[in-house]
């Protein structure tokens, strides 16, 4: 049985107690006069609060507290700081997207190398950040044989990538598959 508490003996005189459960409180019951005392009490209470008259109420909240669920479940428009964070997530993955860019340099044309050499830029010195930090974690690891990580994928499997992962941040976003 269970510790002995208020919330068992409120259980069994609802009887919703499990039998063996139930006869390891009647067994508590039996032993225990403070028990029996606390049972009793509460049988009182109980059946002092079934005595009470019941009194009609003044006003119907039935309509008000639907019509608040009707307004709390409605569907309403998205705050502005939630397109912020969907434009900011946008930026990222245009960061990201600076992984093909050199073969899509070569679709849109060769009047985008400033934003190449940009994007490169940026690509090389997080990929540097990433080699020293990688670098770091292996000297606290002490395991030299750790094997490097790179990233050698052709452009349409990056493509792929690219193309579910923006997939899945529109369904996360709820901004696919979802109906009005």
């Amino acid at each position: 049985m269970q510790e002995f508490n208020d919330d068992l003996l409120q259980e069994y005189l609802d009887g919703t107690l499990d039998e063996e459960t139930r006869q390891g409180v009647e067994a508590h019951l039996a032993e225990s006069p403070e028990a029996r005392a606390q049972l009793a009490e509460l049988e009182a209470l109980f059946s002092g609060l079934t005595a009470l008259p019941e009194l009609p109420l003044s006003t119907d909240l039935s309509v008000a507290v639907v019509a608040q669920i009707g307004r709390e479940t409605a569907v309403t428009r998205l705050p502005r700081w939630l397109w912020g964070l969907l434009l900011g997530q946008l930026i990222v993955a245009a960061l990201l997207l600076g992984n093909v860019w050199s073969s899509l340099q070569v679709w849109l044309g060769s009047s985008r190398a400033i934003t190449t050499d940009w994007l490169a830029t940026v690509q090389l010195s997080l990929l540097d950040w990433l080699n020293e930090f990688w670098a770091g974690v292996t000297a606290v690891w002490q395991q030299p044989n750790v094997p490097t990580i790179t990233f050698d994928l052709p452009a349409a499997q990056w493509a792929l990538l690219f193309g579910l992962a923006l997939v899945v941040w529109l369904a996360g976003n709820r901004l696919m598959f979802t109906s009005d």
